[in-house]
């Protein structure tokens, strides 16, 4: 799909979407006022919180496989539009207490957008200093009182602070079908085409030092190492209630196709800023999972006790194919001079084929007394079977079979505090080699987790709360060796203190603020060997995220900002010898409600890295890429 196939089906999506008959209120999302805490909220286009989907107390919720979507599992190889997702939040400790069956390292929670009661449609656009541009459409269109559907299409040209480009087109739809009071059938679909998508350079230094400073927004990779990808998540949910029974099932279906891969690595990079490129390319690769839930709850009681019984099956079967690289070295070069573009490498080699299934039976117990109490136990067991066809070699088949224990529950102390713990076991995937290891995307075996978490609620005032919390979490530790293979080097100890504040603080003046004081220690036999450090690889021991809104009453409809996000310095290789600096960055904005005719409208100006502060971030063991520098926004959005 070229750029102008990009832009011409997306302007007849828009078109489509502004002919409805269109009272969505989209232009004034707004991720702080939606946040119940610190610990991760994404709305629309906005995040914050200390968390992410990939980085959840050091750890990939999703890799891990601790993604629900509408409370059901789901297995995503890349996760829906931002169209689709209504919101995205991260569970962690006592926000993770209503899960039926919680998860080590976290859960993502992610709720589908769905249609409003009255029809409506919204318009956005934004522009930043990179040259990324936005426009998106999305509609709430009623064809029946029992039928509702929320469209949205999109069209970006993205820019980022290394200087790389791509575009991407994007579309969505939920229906909502209630045939009855008490049935409830949610398909819904979302599409991504990225095209033009050029590969940002990883940096790998040739000894136990950081890379130089290197030129921002100049990007060197040859014209032709341009990547593609064609995402789809699509599925249904279907939702029962009579009486005390209850009855949710999910199936989903997610794709990420790449029909073009290339990995840009700059090779023993020097202090004098020279490195080898080289270009990884791969031949068309696809990645496919299939996933689903059924679970059935029976509740029972009445007055103040309530016991509540639940049988669920889990399933997934995915698929990939990849690997065959063929390499372009384009030689010893001085970074950010432009590079000749040599003709393409050699025959692309033989692929890697690799299948997981897996099978879940989980029954559990809650029990809540409305005095203020709730216990959560589950048993699970599961059937993991990993099959791996090494191109031109015989198959390997990994298997596992473990059952896993969870527990959670919570007390209320008094009217304003609460107390919570809990223990979880995981048998959870563990992701796919980084694109500069010499094993580059091969997938990691499945790892035993666990967890323990406990701390307390306090309600310091109505709207306004704070969570302070402890975890220990234990996992396998997969890093790169001596011979730069990604791979299990141990296993890490992660423990940490949560520090969450959320809500409003006087009636003009709302605050999310997250803190984390952590340790995370490797151990196993190469720590013992001496050959790799006691330190966690890119793991921050402390973390602060800060954001203010302030509504003065000088400016009716202005709402002001201000943000930092700082962490403590990270051991950058597995020796523990190099660490990246602590470093602390801030952000403002201001936001404009107002009216264009009878339509509500937003503006919003906002800038992000106040200071322009460069930083190194690390993706592996000696593997660098640069932080984004200053960033100014400014969008607009108007809902009819």
């Amino acid at each position: 799909m070229k750029r102008s196939t990009i832009v011409g089906f997306v302007a007849a999506l828009l078109g489509g979407v502004a002919a409805a008959p269109l009272h969505a209120q989209r232009s004034t999302e707004n991720a702080l006022q939606a946040a119940k805490d610190a610990f991760g909220t994404s709305i629309g286009r906005e995040n914050i919180g200390l968390y992410g989907s990939d980085d959840v107390r050091g750890f990939s919720a999703v890799d891990a496989g601790n993604v629900r979507l509408e409370d059901l599992y789901f297995d995503p190889v890349t996760l829906p539009s931002s169209l689709l997702r209504s919101t995205t939040t991260i569970r962690v400790g006592i926000a993770a207490q209503g899960f039926a069956f919680p998860a080590p390292s976290g859960v993502v929670d992610i709720r589908l957008r769905r249609p409003a009661a009255d029809p409506g449609r919204s318009l956005f656009v934004s522009a930043d200093t990179f040259g990324f541009l936005v426009s998106e459409a999305t509609a709430d269109v009623r064809l029946s009182p029992r039928l509702g559907a929320a469209l949205g299409a999109g069209a970006y040209r993205e820019a980022y602070g290394n200087g790389t480009t791509d575009w991407i087109a994007s579309g969505s739809a939920t229906f909502e079908w209630k045939p009855s009071d008490s049935l409830e059938v949610v398909p819904f679909f979302s599409y991504l085409a990225m095209r033009e998508v050029q590969s940002p350079p990883d940096y790998i230094t040739a000894g136990e030092y950081l890379p130089p400073r290197v030129p921002r927004q100049l990007f060197t990779g040859p014209a032709w190492a341009e990547n593609a990808r064609n995402r789809y998540n699509f599925g249904t949910v279907v939702k029962w209630q009579e009486g005390g029974w209850r009855l949710r099932a999910g199936l989903f279906r997610s794709v990420s196709n790449a029909p073009a891969s290339f990995a840009n690595l700059y090779l023993d990079v020097t202090p004098g800023a020279t490195a080898s490129q080289l270009i990884v390319t791969d031949p068309p690769a696809r990645n496919g999972s299939t996933s689903g839930e059924l679970r059935l709850d029976r509740a029972f009681g009445s007055g103040d006790v309530r016991h509540t019984f639940t049988l669920s099956l889990r399933g997934r079967l995915r698929e990939r194919l990849f690997g065959g690289s063929q390499f372009v070295e384009l030689g010893r070069i001085a970074i950010g001079a432009p590079q000749p573009a040599p003709p393409r490498g050699p025959a692309f080699g033989a692929q890697d084929l690799n299948q997981i299934r897996q099978g879940t039976i989980a029954a559990g117990y809650a029990l809540s007394w409305r005095g203020g109490a709730d216990l959560n136990l589950g048993l699970q067991k599961t059937d993991y079977r990993q099959r791996a066809v090494p191109g031109n070699s015989a198959a390997l088949v990994g298997r596992a079979s473990p059952v896993l224990l969870t527990a959670t529950g919570s007390v209320r102390l008094d009217e304003r505090l609460s107390a919570y713990a809990s223990y979880a076991e995981g048998l959870e995937d563990s992701g796919a080699a980084p694109g500069s290891a010499i094993n580059r995307n091969a997938p990691l075996p499945a790892s035993r987790t666990r967890q323990y978490d406990v701390g307390m609620r306090w309600k310091v005032k109505p709207g306004l709360s704070l969570i302070v919390g402890a975890y220990d979490l234990s996992r396998p530790y997969f890093q790169f060796d001596p011979q730069g293979a990604f791979s299990q080097l141990g296993s890490t100890a992660n423990q940490g203190i949560e520090v969450s504040l959320s809500g409003a603080i006087t009636p003009r003046l709302d605050v999310v603020g997250g803190a984390i004081l952590g340790d995370s220690k490797v151990r196993g036999l190469a720590v013992e060997a001496g050959t790799v450090g006691t330190e966690a690889v890119g793991r921050p021991d402390r973390r602060l995220s800060l954001a203010f809104d302030w509504r003065p009453r000088f400016g009716e409809g202005v709402t002001l900002s201000a943000g930092l996000r700082a962490q403590s310095s990270v051991v950058a290789t597995s020796s523990s010898a190099v660490r990246v600096p602590a470093r602390a960055l801030f952000d403002a904005g201001l936001r404009y409600g107002f009216r264009l005719g009878d339509a509500p409208a937003q503006a919003r100006l906002s800038v992000t890295n106040l200071a322009n502060t460069f930083g190194w971030d690390v993706f592996g063991s000696g593997v660098y890429g640069f932080i984004d520098g200053r960033a100014v926004q400014f969008s607009l959005g108007v809902d009819f």
